[in-house]
């Protein structure tokens, strides 16, 4: 809006400019008609002061008239008789008189013998306050008085017009209008192109900046992500070298089964890893939830053995297919169970843990409870934010990245707490789509 403003206030003064410019030029024009017509009048006047002494004594009006038209006729009188120097007589005529003759003198006629013709909207010619002769409308845009320096008629010759409109030549007084579009547009274009140089520096750098600071969450991620693999591995074979020292090797393949599965479960987080760093676009599988989830209690199955926590599900048999990266899921259940056994840590026989599926308007919803005091009004805002944790030896990246996970899913989650039990998290997820970049 602003720009269409703008164009317009500098075309309307623009095309006020040019059209006053053209208009200054009609009038400088008839200026110098009005001084044509003024010296034209002049020289006729002046020739009735040469003519007087010339007139003969009887009346030779046709020779004359051949030579001047505008007299008309003559008379002689005595000197004695007092006469005013103009006397009008209507009809644009007048009587010049001098000492021993009076001429009557016709101005229509003596205009129309000019040498160079001039017309104006308003022509008259004045004699102190008399009008001896006028024609068209006074009420004009331009007008013109001058005297004329004459001892015998002294007379005011006025003139005045009005601008030819019709003559102007409004395309180009109009031409502004795609003057100043180009202008403008040209600013625009050129500001335009500015802000996306800016923009893509501005990218380029904030790129940069994200690369850097996205290497090291990822770094820290995968530290956390680490951590409990390898504690477990390390768990499994201490418990596996105890009971080999005590000759009872029974379950010893179990353990090493356990602290496999581990080390293929680092495997997995470090191709994930790698697939981040090198920008490879994972690869989207079905998922057979109640697989999984069991997957994820068997690689928690210390920690829950520890915590005396009892887990329970209940996974809907109508669910339609979910396409997912497996390890996504995997990683998305394991954080939240993990989250869950430390949030009931001291309270053993009476820690559990509850995740139901089911299906609902085409997305798949996903909640997981737990039964811990639940989340601080201040966990509940930033639950989901990074490096915060409520634990002094925890780095807070677990539902940060849980979070991420389930975005690049195109889902969401919800945390809050349940009366009678504690955390709730609550995940949507649509029908699935290529992951967001």
């Amino acid at each position: 809006m602003l720009r269409i403003l703008c164009w317009l206030l500098l075309t309307l003064l623009s095309a006020a400019a040019l059209g006053g410019w053209f208009l200054q030029q009609q009038y400088e024009a008839r200026s110098a008609d009005y001084r044509i017509l003024y010296r034209e009048i002049t020289v006729k006047l002046s020739q009735h002061d040469a003519i007087i002494p010339l007139l003969p004594a009887s009346q030779h009006v046709a020779d004359v008239q051949h030579i001047l038209p505008q007299i008309v006729r003559w008379r002689q009188h005595e000197q004695t008789e007092n006469r005013a120097p103009i006397v009008a007589a209507g009809g644009g005529r007048y009587w010049l008189n001098s000492a021993h003759l009076s001429i009557l003198i016709d101005l229509p006629i003596l205009l129309e013998t000019l040498g160079e013709k001039k017309t104006f909207a308003h022509l008259a010619i004045t004699e102190q306050a008399t009008t001896l002769f006028s024609q068209g409308n006074a009420d004009t845009w331009w007008r013109w008085d001058k005297s004329v320096a004459s001892p015998t008629q002294p007379f005011v010759v006025s003139a005045g017009d009005n601008p030819q409109w019709a003559a102007l030549p409004w395309w180009l007084i109009g031409s502004p209008a795609l003057f100043w579009a180009l202008v403008i547009g040209l600013l625009i274009q050129f500001q335009t192109n500015k802000r996306r140089r800016d923009s893509a520096a501005l990218r380029a750098r904030y790129n940069e900046l994200i690369r850097l600071n996205t290497l090291g969450e990822l770094a820290a991620g995968m530290m956390h992500e680490l951590n409990q693999p390898l504690a477990a591995i390390m768990n499994y074979n201490n418990a596996a070298l105890r009971l080999i020292k005590q000759d009872n090797p029974a379950q010893v393949p179990t353990l090493l089964d356990a602290a496999i599965a581990q080390i293929k479960r680092i495997d997995a987080l470090l191709s994930q890893f790698r697939q981040k760093l090198t920008a490879e676009h994972p690869e989207y599988q079905p998922i057979d939830l109640q697989q999984l989830w069991l997957r994820v209690c068997k690689l928690l199955d210390n920690e829950l053995d520890a915590g005396k926590v009892r887990v329970s599900s209940a996974i809907a048999s109508d669910l339609p297919p979910f396409m997912a990266p497996p390890l996504w899921i995997e990683q998305i259940l394991h954080n939240m169970v993990s989250n869950a056994v430390q949030a009931q840590t001291g309270n053993p026989y009476s820690a559990w843990i509850h995740l139901e599926v089911r299906h609902e308007k085409q997305n798949l919803v996903l909640t997981l409870t737990d039964g811990g005091t639940g989340l601080s009004p201040e966990a509940l805002k930033h639950v989901f934010m990074p490096f915060f944790t409520t634990r002094a030896a925890g780095l807070g990246l677990g539902m940060a990245l849980t979070d991420t996970l389930v975005q690049r899913l195109h889902g969401t989650i919800e945390a809050c707490n349940v009366a009678g039990a504690g955390a709730c998290f609550t995940l949507h997820f649509p029908p699935q789509r290529e992951e967001a970049q």
